[in-house]
């Protein structure tokens, strides 16, 4: 495997396994707006934007079941009993450590909330510290797989696209990664992706 000055993760599905949560997170959200979120979906729902979600779904198009939907998104994000059905996978702490310990930059890109992010990272005990940088949906008027969230990282870090890879879980990650001329790893813990090009890995510990 190439090793990469700069690992750039998504967050859930990658580094945290909150599907569990986020089925509390969604199907609360989506009942205020008179949609049932069918049964599977919200591992499609973790995977794509907030809103690219709510449309595929057909939920309301006006501006106010829009706030509702999403103030009600941000409440249930910020319950502590909702943040503890999080749980990291058994590889990622071994695996940011020992590159961190060899000298890497690490860092996180995600569709979800920083502040959520942040929190989770301290119920599963991982040091936030140990990431140089955390691009959330806020960080940014454009979301994946629009190349401005790894861009916004790569600012922030006030370093070149040279030795920068990102890892996720899905698609739209892996062409995150493409759209803003960086390479990309797709992380296939489901085996899903078998029949796809480029690098897919089956554990965060073919990164090392």
């Amino acid at each position: 495997m190439k090793k990469y000055q700069t690992y750039l993760f998504d967050f859930d599905g990658t580094l945290v396994d909150s599907h569990d949560s986020l089925v509390d997170v969604f199907e609360g959200a989506y009942s205020l707006v008179g949609v049932k979120v069918p049964e599977g979906m919200v591992l499609r729902l973790m995977r794509i934007p907030l809103f690219k979600g709510y449309e595929e779904l057909g939920a309301p198009d006006d501006l106010k079941s829009k706030k509702i939907f999403g103030n009600k998104i941000e409440e249930l994000l910020k319950v502590p009993e909702i943040t503890k059905k999080t749980k990291t996978y058994s590889e990622v702490k071994e695996v940011l450590l020992e590159l961190k310990s060899r000298g890497a930059t690490l860092g996180i890109v995600t569709s979800n909330a920083k502040e959520h992010v942040r929190d989770v990272l301290r119920f599963v005990d991982i040091d936030e510290n140990i990431f140089s940088v955390i691009v959330g949906h806020e960080s940014t008027k454009n979301h994946k797989p629009n190349p401005d969230p790894i861009d916004k990282a790569i600012e922030l870090l006030g370093i070149t696209k040279d030795s920068v890879v990102y890892v996720g879980d899905a698609l739209d990650d892996r062409q995150t990664g493409i759209n803003a001329k960086v390479d990309a790893i797709l992380l296939d813990r489901l085996d899903e992706f078998s029949n796809e090009s480029g690098v897919v890995i089956t554990s965060l510990k073919e990164l090392l």
